[in-house]
């Protein structure tokens, strides 16, 4: 079973949005002649925008999955590919728990981090920013984004935006969980975690609040790994971060786009 599944193809991605999402939370900076990693950044979607102005041999990218960092090598040859063999419950699940980060020798003005930490533990994403901020040039900003279990995207003013789900993040997700599994019950999940400062939730309906402590699956059980993370406790473990909210009013992005907001954190000249 294991051989079957190496020999799948690794996740790719043809999501877009991530170039204007970055543009509107950072105030839309001249992004050209600055160097860029796209921590991530599967097939460098990114730089597939009409408007993306990131210019293409400044630009990295490094993603758990082998066969989007060769796509993406050949649509964009100037740009710099690393696959990073990293486990992840869904993404990699064959890949190398605990991997240090590749050295790649560069400094950074910009570590963009889309949609990452919504699929990896706590424990993970503290690591790994901890590591990319010490990538950062002097000056250089890191926004990764995250998820909010208790945000309600259509009434982020406290106005009902018409035409799109209005229900908290979580539920929004625990009914996609639903049309997989009928048997979730999604009002008791939602009960479990109405407290929660952050919250893991493993395939339809294994929630697990402010754990960690994770049951075993095997590898046929390892289908969907969403964390999620209050705005508020953010801004208790990264208190030097701005945190700000999705920006779906200012254009119409991907659904996913209007679910995620931002953290970011600025480095200090001399630092």
């Amino acid at each position: 079973m294991l051989a079957h599944k190496e020999k799948q193809m690794s996740f790719i991605s043809k999501k877009l949005g991530q170039f204007t999402y970055f543009d509107l939370q950072l105030d839309g900076p001249n992004w050209r002649g600055k160097r860029v990693l796209d921590f991530g950044g599967n097939i460098g979607n990114i730089l597939r925008e009409q408007n993306s102005t990131i210019d293409h041999d400044k630009y990295w990218c490094i993603d758990v999955s082998r066969d989007a960092i060769e796509s993406g090598k050949q649509a964009y040859p100037d740009a710099h590919w690393v696959f990073y063999d990293r486990y992840n419950f869904v993404f990699n699940p064959n890949g190398r728990e605990g991997l240090k980060l590749p050295g790649i020798g560069q400094q950074f003005d910009y570590v963009l981090v889309y949609s990452v930490f919504t699929h990896t533990s706590e424990t993970e994403m503290m690591e790994l920013i901890t590591e990319l901020e010490k990538w950062l040039a002097a000056d250089g900003v890191l926004a990764f984004t995250f998820i909010d279990p208790h945000f309600n995207p259509a009434r982020n003013d406290g106005t009902i935006h018409q035409g799109y789900y209005d229900g908290t993040c979580l539920k929004q997700r625990l009914e996609r969980m639903k049309d997989t599994d009928p048997t979730v019950d999604i009002q008791a999940l939602l009960e479990r975690a109405r407290n929660a400062r952050w919250c893991i939730l493993v395939n339809e309906d294994d929630l697990y609040i402010e754990s960690e402590d994770l049951k075993y699956y095997d590898e046929t059980q390892k289908r969907s790994f969403h964390t999620f993370y209050t705005a508020d406790y953010m801004k208790t473990i990264f208190p030097d971060a701005v945190v700000l909210p999705p920006q779906h009013d200012a254009y119409t992005p991907s659904e996913e786009s209007m679910l995620q907001h931002c953290c970011v954190i600025r480095k200090a000249s001399g630092r």
